[in-house]
């Protein structure tokens, strides 16, 4: 049975070890802090990007949206295409190349090729997460990103909602790729196995001031 909307309004903050009836800390969801010579940190990892902006300011729904230092993300270490140039806060940049040389490493162990494109579904949205009431999405600080799908040098295109679960070498790759996602780069990490219904088709990974592995 899948959770109901009530249950998934209970079950967050009591998987993060907060208390469901208190008011929520708002040092949890807040932007990201600014990061010394972020630019330059970026460049020193092998990231090719230009600079952006989303000035702070406050959203339709009352809370701040935006980030202190933003750029759009054209292409890192592991060579991946992104379809574009994601607008991104820099702490989201600096982990999306590191997460790009966990992606060629498990892609390279498990299927004897390594991934050229990556198709996601969304890094800036000013918005609450989707279910959870009065929780402020790291979307809103261009601080996360929804993965749907992998394109391998091979031709293969890997699904999650297809793939993740499954038994094969496939389910197999992107399971491991997301623990080691959770254990080595992100704060956050949401998967089709997260148990609350509103992942199944997409991998959401950011970088919040608090941590869930739901790998």
């Amino acid at each position: 049975m899948g959770l109901t909307l009530t249950t998934l309004a209970w079950w967050l903050p009591t998987a993060l070890g907060l208390d469901p009836n208190a008011e929520q800390n708002p040092e949890l969801m807040r932007p990201p802090d600014p990061i010394v010579a972020c630019e330059q940190r970026l460049t020193n990892s092998g990231v090719e990007f230009d600079s952006g902006r989303i000035p702070l300011h406050e959203g339709k729904a009352g809370f701040t949206c935006g980030a202190p230092q933003v750029v759009r993300y054209i292409r890192g270490p592991g060579d991946i295409s992104y379809g574009g140039r994601p607008k991104m806060a820099c702490p989201l940049a600096l982990a999306m190349a590191d997460f790009e040389s966990i992606l060629q490493d498990e892609a390279k162990r498990h299927l004897g090729s390594t991934v050229k494109s990556i198709r996601h579904v969304g890094t800036y949205n000013c918005r609450e997460m989707a279910a959870y009431d009065g929780w402020i999405s790291e979307h809103s600080y261009a601080n996360a990103i929804d993965i749907k799908s992998f394109t391998l040098a091979d031709k293969r295109v890997l699904t999650v909602k297809d793939t993740y679960l499954s038994d094969t070498p496939e389910g197999e790759f992107m399971r491991s790729m997301a623990q080691r996602a959770y254990r080595e780069v992100f704060s956050v990490v949401v998967t089709p196995a997260t148990p609350d219904g509103m992942h199944k088709a997409h991998l959401h990974f950011d970088m919040a001031h608090y941590t869930f592995d739901g790998s």
